[in-house]
């Protein structure tokens, strides 16, 4: 089931987006965003070093 999630940064900007899971990907420095099948959603890419906080919305 995707869920609607909410992404703060460090410089305050917020964002929603719906994904089937987020991930971390500490090998690549990036968060994974992936649909219900687990398959990564390529339009999305987010460095968590720049992220203060990832919030299911559902």
């Amino acid at each position: 089931m995707m869920t609607d999630y909410k992404i703060i940064f460090e410089s305050g900007v917020t964002i929603e987006i719906t994904a089937g899971s987020i991930e971390l990907n500490d090998v690549l420095d990036k968060v994974d965003v992936k649909d219900d099948d687990g398959k990564e959603i390529e339009d999305v890419y987010l460095n968590f070093e720049d992220i203060s906080a990832i919030i299911p919305q559902s």
